[in-house]
């Protein structure tokens, strides 16, 4: 029941974006099991608790085969009539569900947002919009606005799975770990909470299990590879995505190429393309492209990291892991690459290796910037704890990139549990328990305005 649903942190800054529309459709993506359609439900749930009537609420699922040889605005027009809404729909609002589903959706939701400017249309998809587009900063910062400019315009959110500060808010974790204040008690405690949530927590339907119960992170994986992606790919060889998407859960965090996945897999060069592209336009993975050591990036990319767009994926595909499994480390920092996936960062991060003479470099994020060349900050992962006891030799490569490059702000080395800060050559590094730094980001959500509020 709708009712009974946690509710996610994103939905009151959502609640606004939707007020604001008008001419312009408002698009809901992100990966299935997300809990894209239950936070619309909640949306309109709001929405009449301010007053809204509900005959001006109307709410289509699209993956309905009867409504499959109605054109778009058609559709809507009968919703609207069927509810006793004045023609053009003035002050309604319609919520199309698995727009996907309509053949050139993009296109068509513009021409419906166009031609009946004072509804608000409102639509909800597992995959990302086909267009080119312009990431612009919405005036709050905590949100993100997408200004699409083909066919556009929409006004774009992208849902992620759970972030780890919601998972500890909902599950009435965060009370036990830290003080009135926000200051944290309880490090081994909140290391605990993070390997539940790299294994179990970033799904809604599993994460916000109550009295008691247990999801299995298997069941929900299932339906995503067998089920949701069935009806979104029209991929003949279902089994053959699943076995991709079973070897980029135990290899997350690593990086690979085209070449050498065609070759371990016996599968052609452009199906693996597709397959990529894919997996990544449904949010399942996240490519992460090279730059060099000069933070320069290449004209033609043939080696990439991917990551799983939650690290909860990979228990349903492998099993779980332990906070001293060797896994550990990437599923770390899997965790941190989905902390992102709601912001404009996440388009913006990649990863540097270069050749120095005989030895290969490497630095395992890069934030760059939207515009120009300047690195804004480097990210290092280190789950032994060694670069503080012996930065120089753990560090390395990344004091050689910052020498190199001077990014704009202080860079981090998230650690297991260690933390502070400590000059490094002739910078300043912080150190921070990935853990910490992950609360971290999800919570500048949780303080917003009205933000998470039952």
């Amino acid at each position: 029941m709708v009712q009974r649903a946690a509710r996610r942190a994103f939905v009151s800054p959502f609640l606004e974006r939707v007020r604001s529309g008008g001419g312009v459709a408002v698009v809901l993506s992100g990966p299935g099991r997300a809990g894209k359609s239950i936070l619309i439900k909640q949306v309109i749930q709001l929405l009449m608790g301010s007053g809204v009537k509900p005959k001006s609420l109307s709410y289509i699922r699209l993956d309905n085969p009867a409504f499959a040889n109605l054109a778009l605005i058609d559709l809507v027009d009968q919703a609207l009539q069927s509810a006793g809404v004045e023609p053009g729909g003035a002050g309604a609002y319609v919520f199309l569900d698995d727009v996907h589903n309509v053949p050139e959706w993009e296109q068509r939701l513009d021409e419906l947002a166009r031609a009946r400017p004072s509804c608000r249309i409102v639509a909800v998809t597992a995959l990302a919009p086909q267009t080119n587009t312009d990431v612009m900063a919405d005036q709050n910062e905590k949100t993100k606005a997408l200004k699409v400019t083909e066919p556009g315009p929409f006004s774009h959110s992208v849902l992620p799975p759970v972030l780890f500060a919601e998972y500890l808010h909902i599950k009435r974790i965060r009370e036990k770990l830290f003080d009135a204040e926000g200051r944290l008690n309880d490090l081994d405690g909140l290391n605990a909470a993070f390997v539940d949530y790299v294994n179990f927590g970033g799904f809604p339907e599993i994460a916000f299990l109550t009295g008691g119960q247990v999801g299995n992170p298997v069941d929900v994986t299932a339906k995503i590879l067998h089920r949701d992606l069935a009806g979104l790919c029209g991929i003949a060889d279902q089994r053959e995505v699943a076995k991709l998407m079973t070897r980029l859960a135990l290899e997350t965090g690593i990086e690979t190429s085209i070449e050498n996945l065609s070759k371990d897999m016996s599968v052609a060069k452009n199906t693996l393309r597709k397959y990529l592209e894919f997996l990544e336009a449904a949010y399942l993975i996240k490519r992460i492209w090279r730059v060099d050591g000069e933070a320069k990036r290449f004209l033609r990319q043939t080696r990439f990291k991917v990551y799983l767009t939650s690290p909860a994926l990979r228990a349903g595909l492998a099993g779980p892991v332990a906070l001293d499994d060797e896994a550990m480390a990437r599923q770390a920092e899997t965790a941190v690459i989905s902390q992102f996936m709601h912001s404009s960062t996440f388009e913006r991060l990649y990863y540097a290796f270069w050749k120095q003479g005989r030895k290969h470099k490497h630095v395992s994020l890069v934030e760059m910037p939207a515009k120009g060349t300047k690195p804004v900050k480097c990210i290092e992962l280190d789950w032994s704890n060694t670069a503080v006891s012996k930065p120089q030799d753990v560090l390395a490569d990344m004091i050689d990139f910052l020498d190199l490059n001077q990014p704009s702000t202080p860079s981090k080395v998230l650690t297991r549990n260690m933390s502070g800060k400590r000059m490094v050559g002739t910078h300043e590094i912080g150190y921070m328990p990935v853990s910490v730094w992950c609360y971290a980001v999800g919570q500048i959500l949780l303080v917003g305005p009205g933000a998470n509020k039952k």
